[in-house]
C-alpha cells in the first residue's frame, strides 16, 4: 500500500511538472511558438540542406550555403539507425519550449529520489535547480542543445552516484541511458563541465574508499561508468566522429597560420574569455540585478536617466550644435547593466531560497553526507573562479594550456552551469538534512541563527549603503561620455562646460536607475531569506509538525521566486504566430506580419528585413546559377538570413572551418595588425571575392538594399596556366593579396610536384559545372594542351572524392581554401562527391550499439522486476 502510494506521489510529481512547463509555455496550447534568434540562423543556414533532404530523401551532410561550404554536422544533419533520438523525442512529448522545462525539472527529480529517496525532496530539489535564471534566458536565445543537454545533467549523475554506492545494475543501466541521451543533445561543453563537476567527485569518492580500504569497489564502479560511457559513445557514433573529424578543421583545431594568433591550437586566449564573469557580478547568483539585469534595457528601467533626458529636451533651447548634440545622445542605447561582460541577456540568478541553504549546508551538514557537500563545495568553488576567466587569468590559463579539451570552449562565463547544478543539489541535501537528522537539534536551531542572522544583516548592509559600497558604473559609461566631451571639445570648445555638467546628470539618473534596481532586488532577496529561515524555525520549534507542508513550502517559495525572475527575460513577448516562426524570412509585409510587428519587438526586427528578403529572393528567382553573395548591409559573418535564398560568403556559427577564419580575419576584419603584412587596400579582399565565385554584392540598408554585379568573379572553376609555389601557411594566405589568381594558382611547397610544372597556354581551354547539389558536382573541361583546374569549392580533407573520367585522382589543396587538380589534354568530365567514410562508420558501431543498449534495458527491466518480486515474497514470508 506504501508502494502504491508513493508511486502515485511520484506520477502526480511527473504531471506537475508537465503542467508548469505548460503553464509557463501557455502561449503554444494558443497556436504561438517561440521566437529564438540564434534558431533563426539556423533555419537560414540550413534551408539547402532540409531543402535536399525532403527533395531526395536521403541525408546531406554538405551545404554550400554559408562560408563558401562546410558540413552540416553542426547545423542539423540526421544519421541512421538512431535509436537514442527516438528516445529522447519520446521524452521529450511536450511542445518545445515546454519540453526543456519538463525535462529540468524530471530530470531532478531522479536524482533526488535516488539520493534522498523521498518524492517531496525530489519535488522540491527538482524546483531549485530547473527554475534557475540561465536555463530560461538561453532557451529565449535559441540554445535548445545547450539547455537540452544541461537538463540531463541530473539524471546522469544519479546513474554514476547509484554505480559508487554499488547499485550496480540500476547505476549501469541509468548511466548508459542518460549519458547517451545528452551526448546526443549535441553540446560538447555542456557536457565537459559536468565531466569536472564528476572528476570532482572521483577524486573525493577515491579518497573516502582509500580510507575506508575499498578501492576495489571504486574501480569496480569506475569501470562501469567508463563502459556506461563507451556504450553511450557508441549509440552517438555518426554523430561524434562527424564532429571529431569536423573539429580538427575548425577555429578549435591546429591552425598552421600564425598571422595575428596568439596560439595556434585551439582558440585565442582572448576570444575564449571575452565573455567572463565579473567577480562582483558572481554575487547575481543570490540578488538578480546586483548588475543591473540584462544589457537590453527598457525606458521603464531607466525611468530616471529618460527622465532628466526630457527635462534637458526641453530646457536646451534653440541652439542648433546642442540640438544635434542632444539627437546623438538621445540615440545612444543606454543599459542598467554595469557588468564587465560585453553584454548580457540576464544574470546567472540560482535563486536566494537555494544559495541561502546552500550556505547554510557548507556551515550545517555532517556525517553522511557532509563528503556529498565538500565534492559540491569544491566543483562550485571551481566553476565561480573558471568563469571569472580573464579576471582571474593565472587560473583560466593553466586550464587553457593544459587541461585537455578546455580551449575548445568559449565563453568562459557559462562554465557557471556547473554551480547551477552543484548549489541546488546541496541546498536540497540541507533541507533533507535539517529535518531528518534527529540529533543536535540545538546546533541546528544555533548554525540557523547565527546563518540566518549574518545574511540578514549584509542584505541590510548591502541596501543601505549601496550606493557607496557599488561604484555602479561600468568601463562602458566612462567610455561613452569621453568620446562625447572628446567631439564636443573638437566642434565647439565653448559648449565644454554646459555638456560636461550635462552629462554628468544624465550618469547620476542612470546610476539612480541602478541603484533603484539593486535596492528592490535585495529586499526582495531578503524577503525569501527571511522566509524560509522562518520556516526552518516553525518546523524546529514544533509549530509546524508536518514535514510535507516544511518541505513543499520552501519548493512553492523557490518556485515563485525563479518564475517571476525569468518571467523578466522569457515571457509572453517571445511567443508569436506559429506561421511567423515557420516562415522567419518573409518577402513582404503582411497585413499579419505588420500587426505582430507593432506589438512585438522580435517580429518587428523579421518585418524589418523583408525588403532585403526581396531582394534575395528576386535575385535567387532571376538567377538559378551557382554563385556567392557577399551581403554588406548587415554583419556579414554574423547572420544566416542571406543563406536561406542564395549561397553566401557570410554565416553564423561558432565552429566555422578554421581556415576560412584565417581569411575573413586578414582580408575582411580590418584589423590594423594587417597592415604590417602589406595588406594596406581591398586588393586581397577583392582576390578572394572573386575566386570565392562572389557574383553579387550586396550594399545600401536592410531596408533599400542594393545588388551590384561583381563582373570579374572567376566562376565555379577555371583553369590556370601557371603555380606560385609558397614555404608555409603564412606565405599562402599572404599572396592571395598580389597574385592574379585567375591565371596563377597558390600551392604550397610540398604539394606542387602533384602538379604540372609546365604548361602551354590554351585560349580555347573551358571549364563548366554542369550539374549541381551540394554533395554531387559534375564539370566538363577541355583543352588542347595539360591544364591546372581550380574549383571554387571550399577544400575539406575528409570525405570529398573527385574523378576524371571514372577515375579518382586526389584534391590538391590551392589558394589556401580552394580545391584544384591536374587535366591532362583533351575532354573530361570532373565529378566531385562527398562520401564521409566517418558517417558509415558511425553507422555500423550506432547498430551495434543499439543493440547492446536494448539489451541493458531489458535486462534492467527484468532484474529490476525479479528484485521487487524478491523483496515482496520476503516481506510475505516475514508476514
Amino acid at each position: 500500500m506504501k508502494n502504491k502510494k508513493n508511486l502515485l506521489y511520484i506520477l502526480g510529481s511527473i504531471i506537475f511538472f508537465a503542467l508548469v512547463a505548460l503553464i509557463y509555455c501557455s502561449p503554444v496550447l494558443s497556436g504561438k511558438s517561440i521566437i529564438q534568434p540564434d534558431i533563426i540562423n539556423y533555419r537560414g543556414s540550413a534551408e539547402e540542406m532540409l531543402t535536399y533532404q525532403e527533395q531526395t530523401d536521403d541525408h546531406v551532410y554538405w551545404s554550400n550555403a554559408m562560408f563558401g561550404g562546410m558540413p552540416t554536422y553542426q547545423t542539423g544533419a540526421q544519421y541512421d539507425f538512431d535509436l537514442i533520438k527516438g528516445i529522447d523525442k519520446v521524452i521529450r512529448f511536450l511542445p518545445m519550449p515546454a519540453d526543456y522545462i519538463f525535462l529540468l525539472f524530471s530530470g531532478f527529480f531522479i536524482l533526488g529520489l535516488t539520493l534522498l529517496k523521498k518524492w517531496k525532496y525530489a519535488l522540491t530539489g527538482s524546483i531549485f535547480f530547473a527554475v534557475g535564471a540561465y536555463f530560461f534566458i538561453i532557451i529565449a536565445a535559441g540554445h535548445n542543445a545547450k539547455v537540452h543537454t544541461i537538463a540531463y545533467f541530473a539524471p546522469l549523475v544519479a546513474g554514476i552516484l547509484l554505480l559508487y554506492r554499488k547499485k550496480y545494475i540500476s547505476g549501469f543501466v541509468l548511466t548508459t541511458l542518460f549519458m547517451g541521451l545528452q551526448l546526443q543533445a549535441n553540446h560538447i561543453q555542456m557536457t565537459f563541465y559536468l565531466f569536472l563537476v564528476m572528476l570532482v567527485f572521483a577524486i573525493f569518492q577515491f579518497i573516502a574508499d582509500l580510507k575506508a580500504k575499498q578501492l576495489p569497489d571504486f574501480f569496480k564502479a569506475s569501470g562501469l561508468v567508463v563502459v556506461a560511457c563507451i556504450i553511450a559513445l557508441g549509440l552517438n557514433a555518426s554523430r561524434l566522429l562527424s564532429t571529431y573529424e569536423y573539429s580538427k578543421e575548425t577555429t578549435r583545431g591546429k591552425s598552421e597560420m600564425s598571422l595575428l594568433k596568439t596560439n595556434t591550437e585551439g582558440l585565442d586566449h582572448d576570444y575564449i574569455t571575452q565573455w567572463s564573469y565579473g567577480k562582483l557580478e558572481t554575487l547575481n547568483l543570490f540578488i538578480p540585478n546586483l548588475m543591473g539585469g540584462s544589457s537590453m534595457s527598457s525606458e521603464e528601467d531607466l525611468a530616471n536617466y529618460y527622465g532628466q533626458l526630457q527635462n534637458l529636451y526641453q530646457n536646451i533651447g534653440d541652439d542648433e550644435f546642442n540640438q544635434q548634440v542632444f539627437q546623438a545622445l538621445a540615440q545612444q542605447p543606454r543599459s542598467t547593466y554595469w557588468g564587465e561582460q560585453p553584454g548580457t541577456s540576464g544574470p546567472a540568478y540560482q535563486g536566494a531560497i537555494v544559495v541561502f541553504l546552500f550556505i547554510l549546508g557548507l556551515v550545517m551538514v555532517k556525517g553522511h553526507y557532509a563528503k556529498y557537500k565538500w565534492w559540491l563545495l569544491s566543483a562550485t568553488v571551481l566553476s565561480i573562479l573558471l568563469a571569472w576567466g580573464k579576471n582571474l587569468q593565472w587560473l583560466t590559463d593553466i586550464f587553457v594550456d593544459y587541461f585537455p579539451m578546455y580551449d575548445k570552449f568559449r565563453a568562459v562565463s557559462s562554465i557557471l552551469v556547473m554551480a547551477e547544478f552543484t548549489m541546488p543539489l546541496l541546498a536540497i541535501i540541507t533541507v533533507y538534512y535539517f529535518i531528518n537528522e534527529e540529533k543536535d537539534d540545538q546546533y541546528k536551531t544555533k548554525i540557523l541563527t547565527v546563518v540566518g542572522g549574518a545574511t540578514v544583516v549584509i542584505l541590510g548592509i548591502l541596501y543601505l549603503g549601496a550606493d557607496a559600497i557599488f561604484p555602479f558604473q561600468s568601463s562602458t559609461d566612462k567610455y561613452m561620455t569621453d568620446q562625447f566631451m572628446s567631439l564636443i571639445g573638437q566642434a565647439n570648445p565653448n559648449a565644454i562646460g554646459f555638456w560636461q555638467s550635462t552629462l554628468q546628470q544624465l550618469d547620476q539618473a542612470l546610476i539612480a536607475d541602478r541603484v533603484s534596481m539593486f535596492r528592490a532586488d535585495t529586499v526582495r532577496t531578503l524577503i525569501f531569506v527571511l522566509c524560509t529561515v522562518a520556516l526552518l524555525f516553525a518546523y524546529q520549534k514544533k509549530y509546524i509538525k508536518n514535514t510535507t507542508i516544511v518541505v513543499l513550502a520552501l519548493g512553492g517559495l523557490a518556485l515563485i521566486d525563479g518564475l517571476f525572475v525569468n518571467k523578466r527575460y522569457f515571457n509572453e513577448e517571445n511567443f508569436v504566430s506559429s506561421y511567423i516562426v515557420d516562415n522567419p524570412f518573409p518577402t513582404e509585409l503582411s497585413v499579419k506580419l505588420e500587426s505582430e510587428a507593432n506589438s512585438n519587438n522580435n517580429v518587428a526586427q523579421i518585418a524589418y528585413k523583408v525588403p532585403l528578403n526581396k531582394a534575395l529572393s528576386d535575385l535567387a528567382q532571376s538567377d538559378k546559377g551557382q554563385y556567392r553573395v557577399y551581403n554588406t548591409t548587415q554583419s556579414t559573418f554574423n547572420e544566416a538570413g542571406t543563406s536561406f535564398f542564395v549561397h553566401s560568403i557570410g554565416g553564423y556559427h561558432a565552429a566555422k572551418l578554421g581556415k576560412y577564419q584565417d581569411i575573413i580575419d586578414l582580408y575582411f576584419s580590418n584589423d590594423p595588425r594587417a597592415k604590417k603584412y602589406g595588406i594596406t587596400d581591398e586588393s586581397g579582399m577583392i582576390n578572394v571575392l572573386n575566386m570565392l565565385n562572389t557574383k553579387y554584392i550586396v550594399h545600401g540598408s536592410i531596408q533599400e538594399p542594393k545588388i551590384e554585379v561583381n563582373p570579374t568573379a572567376f566562376g565555379n572553376a577555371w583553369l590556370v596556366g601557371k603555380t606560385k609555389v609558397v614555404n608555409n601557411a603564412n606565405e599562402e594566405i599572404l599572396a592571395l593579396n598580389n597574385t592574379f589568381l585567375e591565371e596563377e594558382v597558390i600551392v604550397r611547397n610540398d604539394i606542387a610536384k602533384q602538379l604540372p610544372q609546365t604548361i602551354t597556354p590554351d585560349s580555347t581551354a573551358q571549364i563548366k559545372l554542369t550539374s549541381y547539389s551540394p554533395t554531387k558536382l559534375v564539370y566538363q573541361a577541355k583543352s588542347t594542351t595539360d591544364q591546372i583546374a581550380v574549383f571554387s569549392e571550399i577544400y575539406y580533407p575528409h570525405g570529398w572524392k573527385a574523378t576524371v573520367d571514372g577515375q579518382e585522382v586526389e584534391i590538391v589543396k590551392a589558394n589556401y581554401i580552394l580545391r584544384a587538380i591536374p587535366l591532362a589534354k583533351g575532354n573530361h568530365e570532373i565529378v566531385f562527391t562527398y562520401e564521409p567514410s566517418v558517417i558509415s562508420t558511425g553507422k555500423t558501431i550506432m547498430i551495434a550499439s543499439n543493440i547492446l543498449l536494448i539489451a541493458i534495458l531489458i535486462g534492467g527491466i527484468f532484474f529490476g522486476y525479479k528484485n521487487c518480486k524478491d523483496k515482496n515474497e520476503d516481506f510475505k514470508s516475514v508476514a
